[in-house]
C-alpha cells in the first residue's frame, strides 16, 4: 500500500496542473487533469440540434496554472454516418475556436469530429448518435447572501445569485442522460474619455459559464423520473457585471451514456476535496485520438447532443439592493486609477466585440 506521502504527492501532481475542460460554447475552463511537465492536445466540443451550439474548441497545455494554448489553422469537418462532411469556420473572435454557422445537427443522425492540425498530425472523435430528444426546460432565481472563507482563512459574506431548473423530460427518461449548464454573457462599458473627433470606444461582450466548477448530471436509468423541479444549476457572485442587462441561458443537454460516463469522471476531479488519505483521481480518456499515433493521451471529449433552452436576464432594478459601482465612468481622476477592464475591454477573459443577436 502507498504511504500517505507517496499519495500526497500523486494527487498534487495530477490537481495542480491547470488545463480545461470546454464547457460548450463560452469555452470556459474548470480544472482538469495532466501531468505536469509535458504538453497535451486537447479538442473538445460538440454538434448540437442548436445552430448556435455547434463549436470545437483545440489548444494545447500550457504550464502549470495556464489556460491552454490555443492552435490556430486547424481544417476540422463534420462527418455524419453517410460520410457527408462540413466544414468548420475559424472563429475571428476567440482563437482555437471553430463553428459550424447555420447547422443545425438532426437527431438520430450519428456524428464524428476530424481534426487537422498545422502541424499535420490527425485527430479523430469516436462516433456518437444525437440522443431523439431533449425534453424542456425553464429557470428560475432567488438571491442568497453566503459566507465563504477564502485562501487566508478570512470569512466573508457575499450576494449569489442562484439559478434553478424545472425540467420535464422525455418519456423515455430512464434511458436518458442529462447534463445542464447555464452560460452568460453581460456587456463592459468601456470609460468614455473626451477627445476632439468625439469617439465612442465599443462596448465589449463577456461570453461565460455562470458556474464553471459546478457540473449537473441526471441520470435516468437510476432514477425514474419525468420531471426536475428547482435543480440548482448555478450560483453566481453578485458583482460588477450586474450593473447592465445581464443575461443568463441555461441549456439542458440530452447526452450519450458515453458521454455521462466523461462528464461523471471529470465532475470527480473538479470538486475533488478531502484528506491525503481519499482515493487519487483517475486518469480521465475523452474521445478522440491521433489516428496515426493510437498511443497519444488527447484531452478533451467531443460529444453529440440533443439541447433545449430557457433565457433570461436580469437587471440591476431587479436586486433587493442598489449597485452603486460606477467605477467605469469618466471623472477627474488619474488614468491609471481606473480599473484595467475600463481603459481596455478586449483584454478581459472571454471578451468580445461580438454582440448576440438577442441582447
Amino acid at each position: 500500500m502507498a504511504s500517505p506521502l507517496n499519495t500526497y504527492r500523486h494527487l498534487k501532481s495530477i490537481l495542480t496542473f491547470s488545463s480545461f475542460v470546454v464547457l460548450i460554447s463560452c469555452l470556459t475552463p474548470i480544472n482538469f487533469p495532466a501531468d505536469i511537465g509535458s504538453q497535451r492536445i486537447v479538442i473538445s466540443g460538440q454538434v448540437s440540434n442548436l445552430s448556435d451550439r455547434n463549436i470545437v474548441y483545440v489548444g494545447k497545455t500550457a504550464d502549470t496554472q495556464r489556460l491552454p494554448i490555443p492552435i490556430e489553422g486547424a481544417s476540422i469537418r463534420l462527418v455524419d454516418q453517410s460520410n457527408n462532411s462540413i466544414q468548420y469556420t475559424e472563429s475571428q473572435y476567440k482563437a482555437g475556436e471553430y463553428t459550424l454557422d447555420g447547422f443545425f445537427g438532426t437527431p438520430g443522425s450519428t456524428y464524428y469530429l476530424v481534426v487537422a492540425l498545422p502541424n499535420g498530425e490527425v485527430y479523430q472523435s469516436d462516433p456518437e448518435q444525437m440522443p431523439l430528444e431533449s425534453g424542456s426546460v425553464s429557470t428560475v432565481y432567488e438571491i442568497k447572501n453566503e459566507t465563504f472563507t477564502d485562501n487566508e482563512g478570512v470569512i466573508s459574506e457575499q450576494s449569489y445569485l442562484k439559478i434553478y431548473a424545472n425540467s420535464k423530460l422525455p418519456e423515455k427518461s430512464g434511458e436518458s442522460y442529462f447534463k445542464w449548464i447555464v452560460e452568460e454573457v453581460f456587456a463592459i462599458v468601456p470609460t468614455d474619455f473626451p477627445d476632439f473627433a468625439g469617439s465612442i470606444p465599443p462596448n465589449c461582450y463577456i461570453y461565460q459559464n455562470a458556474d464553471p466548477q459546478r457540473i449537473v448530471l441526471f441520470n435516468g436509468a437510476e432514477i425514474l423520473a419525468r420531471t426536475l423541479d428547482k435543480n440548482l444549476v448555478a450560483s453566481r457572485p453578485i458583482d460588477y457585471s450586474f450593473i447592465d442587462r445581464h443575461y443568463f441561458t441555461t441549456y439542458q443537454s440530452s447526452i450519450t451514456k458515453e458521454a455521462f460516463e466523461y462528464w461523471k469522471k471529470v465532475n470527480i476531479l473538479a470538486n475533488q476535496v478531502g484528506s491525503i488519505f481519499d482515493t487519487p483521481p483517475a486518469r480521465i480518456t475523452g474521445n478522440v485520438v491521433n489516428v496515426n499515433k493510437k498511443s497519444e493521451e488527447v484531452l478533451g471529449y467531443f460529444q453529440a447532443t440533443n439541447q433545449s433552452y430557457d433565457r433570461f436576464f436580469v437587471l440591476k432594478y431587479d436586486l433587493p439592493f442598489p449597485i452603486l459601482l460606477t467605477d467605469c465612468e469618466f471623472d477627474n481622476r488619474d488614468y491609471d486609477r481606473y480599473p484595467s477592464r475600463c481603459l481596455d475591454c478586449i483584454k478581459v477573459r472571454n471578451s468580445s466585440y461580438e454582440r448576440p443577436p438577442w441582447f
